[in-house]
């Protein structure tokens, strides 16, 4: 595959079929489109200089360039990370900032994007983002929940409601920014027992010594998990 030359960003949404609790996910009708087409729209006015679908499905493949975006054919990946990763590099290393916008974000947008791009890059570091959440929800779903240091870096990340006792808790938004040094830093991180414990890749890049900085703001909007979430979804998205 050719390369692109490419300053500035480049968004990749990683897609697969294979969803556990709700298969063909990225292919689920919200309201009359593919639930990946309405991420990629969500973020087409943001002004990065490319916004490709990472995927190891023709079907996926297909569906967004019919919509008029560009889609990488990766091989099987264990994380959306990796599956960045691959497109990433099969596309010549553009960009220099690299976001990961999770493929079941259909409400995410170009403010999304703008808080990503708000932090300088750096070789040592990533940009991810956090949103308040009640402590009756925190307690009661395994949506990801991160502490911080004082400095805004992330301390942990973890399914449980962290920290113990709290009355207000911090939602990670699974979306990255990378600069290529520290995109190539993460991927070469080995899984270490917490990661494994929690499977949560990002604290393998914390055992590694990478520095997580994390913009915290409101972020409307949920993943899309369940099909419960999908209903959700359509009763909400225009």
């Amino acid at each position: 595959m050719a390369g692109v030359e490419l300053k500035g960003t480049a968004v990749f949404i990683p897609a697969r079929m294979g969803a556990s609790r709700l298969p063909g996910k990225p292919l689920a009708d919200i309201n009359g489109k593919p639930m990946i087409v309405r991420v990629a729209e969500g973020v087409s006015g943001c002004g990065a200089g490319l916004i490709a679908v990472a995927t190891d499905d023709s079907g996926i493949a297909e569906v967004v360039r019919d919509a008029g975006f560009e889609a990488v054919l990766t091989g099987p990946a264990p994380s959306g990370s990796r599956r960045v990763y691959e497109a990433w590099n099969l596309l010549g290393r553009p960009g220099d900032r690299i976001i990961n916008l999770q493929g079941d974000e259909p409400f995410a947008g170009g403010a999304w994007i703008g808080a990503l791009e708000s932090v300088e890059p750096a070789p040592g570091r990533v940009i991810t983002l956090a949103r308040p959440c009640t402590s009756g929800r925190a307690a009661l779903d395994s949506s990801v929940k991160v502490v911080l240091r004082c400095d805004g870096t992330a301390l942990y990340f973890s399914r449980s409601a962290i920290p113990h006792g709290g009355s207000s808790y911090l939602e990670h938004v699974g979306a990255y920014c990378f600069s290529p040094e520290s995109f190539d830093a993460c991927m070469a991180a080995h899984a270490c027992p917490l990661s494994d414990l929690e499977r949560l890749e990002q604290l393998s890049w914390l055992c590694a010594g990478i520095e997580i900085a994390v913009v915290e703001g409101p972020f409307h909007g949920f993943g899309i998990d369940t099909p419960e979430d999908l209903e959700r979804a359509r009763r909400e998205c225009r």
